[in-house]
């Protein structure tokens, strides 16, 4: 029995000690998740450029054409060569992505990135759960010193002893 306590004790104290994961913290509202990092090499079937106003779209399809005949024929490849056509496409993506995040396409997909849960954002949700992790293991420690009666002083002695902690029993 006591091997049995002892075992669960120990398995408690163990998961007890282990770290809370972290959860993601919000990201930066002004590009979502699923924005691309250069819109220049997407297809232009890509949902995303299609949330771009049609302005956007043929000025990404002549970059990407530079972009082709400065990378001779490749358009994956970044543009070190060429300064000019690097700013321009810099500019270009800082535009778009501002444009897609206004989108209500990205709105839609996730209307409420700060929160966590339906009444929670993430710090105060990592608040919460220090705080009963934190009550949790002071009361695991109160638990383990009355396991081992480290919590009060043993009534065993032959002699009458004198109690001085002060508080009642």
């Amino acid at each position: 029995m006591k091997s049995t306590c002892l075992t669960i004790c120990l398995s408690t104290l163990a998961l007890a000690a282990c770290a809370v994961p972290t959860h993601e913290q919000p990201r930066d509202i002004s590009a979502p998740a699923d924005c691309p990092k250069d819109w220049t090499t997407l297809s232009s079937l890509d949902d995303r450029v299609k949330q771009l106003s049609p302005s956007l779209r043929e000025e990404r399809i002549s970059l990407r054409d530079e972009r082709r005949i400065a990378n001779d024929g490749n358009v994956e490849k970044e543009v070190d060569r060429n300064p000019e056509l690097k700013a321009k496409i810099d500019d270009f993506n800082r535009r778009a992505t501002q444009e897609y995040a206004t989108s209500a396409y990205a709105i839609l997909k996730d209307p409420s990135p700060e929160m966590y849960s339906i009444s929670q954002t993430h710090d105060a949700a990592d608040r919460n759960i220090d705080i009963g992790l934190n009550q949790n293991m002071r009361i695991l420690t109160d638990d383990w010193n009355r396991f081992w009666l480290w919590g009060f002083p043993s009534m065993l002695s032959p002699t009458p002893i004198m109690d001085t902690s002060g508080q009642p029993r």
